[in-house]
């Protein structure tokens, strides 16, 4: 879900990462270069809205708030008692979003 939501569908779903869509990732448009933990809350929001019960945008899904649900997964990833978790995922989901740019360079 993450590499769809920030790579775009065409990158995501192809086998070696690359590109083969009309138009720039959303990354290149964003000029995003890296993951940060507002991203991972983000995509966690996307994907749990996706598999949801609701059929439009509402902020919460019967007792999941999803502002709430975001901030609070932000907050633990900048205030994790274990920096070298932290370091971990970002590491994890950069490598894993980014690596048709590695790849392309």
């Amino acid at each position: 879900v993450m590499k769809h939501l920030f790579t775009g569908p065409s990158t995501a779903l192809s086998a070696d990462g690359e590109s083969v869509g009309t138009h720039p990732c959303n990354t290149c448009l964003h000029g995003m270069t890296t993951v940060e933990a507002e991203n991972i809350a983000y995509g966690v929001i996307q994907s749990h809205f996706a598999i949801g019960l609701l059929d439009k945008w509402k902020e919460t899904d019967r007792t999941y708030n999803y502002r709430d649900a975001y901030y609070c997964i932000d907050l633990t990833i900048y205030d994790a008692p274990d920096p070298s978790w932290a370091k971990a995922l970002y590491e994890h989901w950069n490598l894993y979003v980014f690596t048709f740019v590695i790849s392309s360079i």
